[in-house]
C-alpha cells in the first residue's frame, strides 16, 4: 500500500488523536505533518475546524526545497511532527493550505499534479522557515545532507522491516557505519540507529493497535527471529501492545 503523509492545520476547536503510541491534542494554530498510517483514533470536537491535505510520499521528496536545509528541515519536522503556529505564520500557512486545496479542486486535469505540487512547495517551505523559529536547525554539508537523505528514503521504502543494523545501510550507502554515524550526528543530532529504531517503533505500534494482528503475527511480518527478541524490542519502545506477547 502507497506510503501517504498526511498534513494538518487546526484553525478552531480541538482534536484528539493518536500518534507514535501516545495520544495527542491539537488546538487552533496546531499543525502536524506524519505518516498517515501512524495516525489514528481522530476525534474532532464538535466546534473543530480542520484543513487536510494527502501526499503521496514518493512525492514528498520533489516538494522539498533543494538545498541541505531542505534535509535537516525534513528531518527536524519527523522529531517535531506537531508544532503551535500563531500570528503571520499561522495566517501563511493557512493560506498554503487553502491555496492547495484550490489548485486541487479547479485546476484542469492535466495540469493538477503539477499545480498541487508547486503549491506543497510553497508548503513546504513555509511550514520549514516557521518551524526553525521554534527548533534551531543546523546548516550540514550537501555531501551530508544527500547521505543523510537517502538513508532516509531506504527507510521511507519500508527497509527496516528486512535489517534494522546500520552496518546493513552504510554498505549500501557506500560509506562506513562511522561516517553514517557521524553524518546522522551533524545533521539531525542523532544516531542512525534513533532512525532505524523510530521508524521500527511506529509501524509496530500501528500494526499492534490498528492492524487486528497478534504480536506474534506482527514479530513475523518485521522479521523478527522470534517472540521473544520482538517482545525485547517492544518493550524499549512502545508503551501499549496489543494481547499478550
Amino acid at each position: 500500500m502507497q506510503q501517504q503523509i498526511l498534513h494538518l492545520l487546526c484553525t478552531a476547536g480541538t482534536c484528539r488523536l493518536h500518534f507514535s503510541g501516545r495520544e495527542h491534542q491539537l488546538t487552533a494554530g496546531c499543525c502536524m505533518i506524519a505518516m498517515a498510517s501512524h495516525v489514528g483514533n481522530i476525534c474532532p470536537s464538535p466546534d473543530c475546524q480542520m484543513l487536510q491535505l494527502l501526499l503521496p510520499a514518493e512525492q514528498q521528496a520533489s516538494c522539498m526545497p533543494s538545498s541541505s536545509y531542505g534535509i535537516c528541515g525534513w528531518l527536524h519536522l519527523f522529531m517535531h511532527p506537531i508544532f503551535q503556529l500563531e500570528g503571520d505564520a499561522l495566517a501563511v500557512v493557512e493560506h498554503d493550505f487553502k491555496d492547495v486545496a484550490f489548485r486541487s479542486e479547479h485546476t484542469p486535469d492535466d495540469y493538477r499534479q503539477e499545480a498541487v505540487l508547486q503549491g506543497m512547495r510553497a508548503l513546504y517551505l513555509d511550514v520549514m522557515n516557521a518551524h526553525a523559529a521554534l527548533f534551531e536547525h543546523e546548516e550540514a554539508t550537501l555531501r551530508a545532507a544527500d547521505i543523510m537523505s537517502r538513508f532516509i528514503r531506504m527507510l521511507e521504502g519500508g527497509s527496516y522491516r528486512q535489517h534494522r543494523t546500520v552496518a546493513y545501510y552504510a554498505e549500501q550507502l557506500c560509506v562506513t557505519s562511522k561516517h553514517l554515524h557521524r553524518v546522522s550526528a551533524q545533521v539531525s543530532g542523532r544516531a542512525p540507529s534513533y532512525w532505524i529504531q523510530q521508524f521500527t517503533v511506529m509501524e509496530i505500534n500501528h500494526l499492534l493497535r490498528h492492524g487486528k494482528l497478534t504480536a506474534k503475527e506482527v514479530a513475523a511480518r518485521m522479521n523478527f527471529d522470534s517472540t521473544s527478541h520482538f517482545s525485547r524490542y517492544i518493550r524499549g519502545g512502545i508503551s501499549a501492545t496489543h494481547g499478550e506477547v
